[in-house]
């Protein structure tokens, strides 16, 4: 299947804007032979997976441009693209997308797995997604123990997820454990799409406030969550 892909230090981000992006995570759904080549993993990658690939365990910019899309989730990339003469059509944010996503799998009948985040910020965000469209089809929710997964947990996460009959499978382990974890792990689970969707979780689910929109429009979330956040922020 064709693509255009921008080359933004070493990662090839889709070109595609809002509705694209969303084409395609329903064809992969749909068509899954389309994409026979290509790994399970829809990466929202901003700046902060540039500091952890070639450092952490075996993630690595080949086996991250597998992933059946790439999209920028961060201004920085659409000014890194646009600085270097490849400009990308648009940001195309994770938690955007996963909102997006929810209206569509109501009106479809797409089935969605909600996997990680603190205990009990899966279930709130599924509460409110049913609120907002009370025919969604929540296929799991489960939040893991933080840290390395024992063996018996290991084996307990696939088996609910393979028995989930899930279309999508949300990941929010925070970068870059989920997207090293996808990759590991994708070959034993029967998802069609496995999203390393980090922060969108506890923004839908309110435990945490997303920036004002005005602020987002301005290119300046970044700067809001520093200041929400200085400690954890400080180092992207």
């Amino acid at each position: 299947m064709t693509r255009e892909r921008i080359d933004v230090g070493g990662l090839l981000f889709d070109n595609v804007n809002m509705a694209e992006a969303l084409e395609r995570v329903e064809l992969k759904i749909t068509q899954p032979d389309l994409f026979n080549e290509e790994s399970s993993l829809l990466m929202a990658a901003n700046q902060d997976i540039f500091n952890h690939i070639g450092k952490y365990k075996n993630l690595s910019t080949e086996r991250l441009n597998r992933s059946f899309l790439i999209i920028p989730d961060g201004y920085s990339i659409v000014v890194g693209a646009k600085y270097l003469g490849t400009p990308l059509k648009e940001r195309v944010a994770g938690p955007d997308l996963m909102k997006e996503f929810m209206a569509i799998s109501q009106q479809k009948g797409y089935k969605n797995f909600f996997l990680g985040a603190a205990e009990g910020v899966a279930a709130k965000m599924a509460d409110n997604f049913l609120s907002k469209y009370p025919e969604l089809k929540i296929s799991g929710i489960y939040s893991p123990p933080f840290g390395d997964f024992s063996d018996e947990e290991k084996a307990k996460i696939k088996n609910m997820i393979n028995e989930s009959g899930s279309d999508v499978l949300w990941v929010s382990f925070g970068c870059p454990k989920q997207e090293w974890w996808i990759l590991e792990n994708e070959a034993e689970l029967n998802v069609p799409v496995i999203a390393g969707i980090g922060a969108a979780f506890d923004f839908h689910s309110g435990n945490k406030k997303r920036a004002p929109l005005f602020m987002q429009k301005l290119r300046l979330e970044w700067l809001y969550r520093l200041c929400i956040e200085p400690k954890r922020m400080w180092r992207r």
